[in-house]
């Protein structure tokens, strides 16, 4: 949902934007954002169409509604022809949603794609924010700048997250409190844009000062 609305948000900023929906587990930007019937054009390579002033590119025009049964190498080889193969043309920013977690795709990502900048997002659980831990010591490790965290889903005051974002040296981003609206919102931009996760993502989006 985050990776998203962001990339609505810049391109509402006049920045030329992309998003990649590379989550192979369970690919949904384009549930979120409604599109249907919009595909990508093949033309020297694959061409992404543009929705909400975007470029929009997904692992689902492949898989379609079904389960990517791809582990390993099968993840690397696919992820590495779809980038080899998408023409992007000249982006300010191109957004990437990758599933949770240290995965293949997460560091062929790292391996492959120069200048990348990693947003972490957590929900309010320690035992999220244990997994987001190891993902800033690996990034960090890697000396791969990371822009800061965003506490998703919070449904109670709390500085548990803030506190221990700031304990790891990174930027905290905000909270985003948890929207029982949203669910009414997914597949309308406009709708999504005025709920209190739109507006609250909004002003995480503006800490960052892009």
């Amino acid at each position: 949902m985050v990776a998203s609305l962001l990339a609505v948000m810049l391109a509402e900023r006049n920045y030329r934007t992309g998003l990649f929906d590379l989550d192979f587990t369970s690919p949904s930007t384009h549930i979120i954002l409604g599109i249907e019937g919009i595909h990508p054009e093949e033309k020297n390579g694959i061409v992404p169409p543009k929705v909400h002033g975007f470029q929009y590119m997904s692992i689902v025009y492949y898989s379609g509604n079904h389960a990517s049964p791809l582990r390993g190498e099968d993840v690397s080889n696919a992820l590495i022809e779809l980038l080899a193969v998408t023409r992007w043309g000249t982006l300010d920013y191109l957004i990437i949603d990758m599933p949770p977690g240290i995965g293949d795709a997460t560091l062929d990502i790292i391996r492959l794609i120069g200048k990348t900048r990693f947003l972490l997002v957590t929900t309010p659980s320690r035992l999220a924010f244990e997994t987001v831990r190891k993902m800033v010591d690996l990034l960090q490790d890697l000396k791969v700048p990371i822009v800061g965290v965003i506490e998703n889903m919070k449904m109670k005051e709390s500085s548990f997250i803030q506190q221990k974002v700031a304990g790891t040296g990174l930027t905290f981003c905000g909270g985003i409190s948890f929207d029982p609206m949203l669910e009414d919102a997914i597949g309308n931009v406009s709708k999504l844009l005025r709920t209190e996760f739109g507006r609250e993502l909004r002003r995480a989006v503006d800490s960052l000062g892009l």
